[in-house]
């Protein structure tokens, strides 16, 4: 078994992003497709700060804590990364610390 490497940096943020509507949890979903930019080693979503439904997904906004692989050089960097995830609307607020 191969050791997990302990995640650089802690990312705070707001984020719209979609989901889909077949999920289980809203913040899981979102925690699923964070987890899926590449970079975000763990997400972990604080609250909802709203759900508006389209035709084909749910648009969700959060505010969530992720833990990345690597750390990112400041904050633009951190936006930058998590805005070309797929489903990734908008990233706001963002906050970089190093990882506890």
């Amino acid at each position: 078994m191969q050791a997990r490497q302990m995640p650089a940096a802690t990312v705070t943020a707001e984020i719209e992003l979609r989901v889909p509507r077949d999920g289980e949890a809203l913040e899981r979903d979102a925690e699923t497709v964070l987890e899926r930019v590449d970079g975000v080693a763990e997400a972990d979503v604080d609250r909802l700060t709203g759900v508006t439904p389209t035709l084909n997904d749910l648009q969700v906004g959060v505010a969530v804590r992720l833990t990345f692989d690597e750390r990112p050089a400041d904050a633009a960097a951190a936006r930058e990364t998590l805005a070309d995830g797929f489903g990734v609307a908008d990233v706001a607020d963002v906050e970089v610390a190093d990882a506890a």
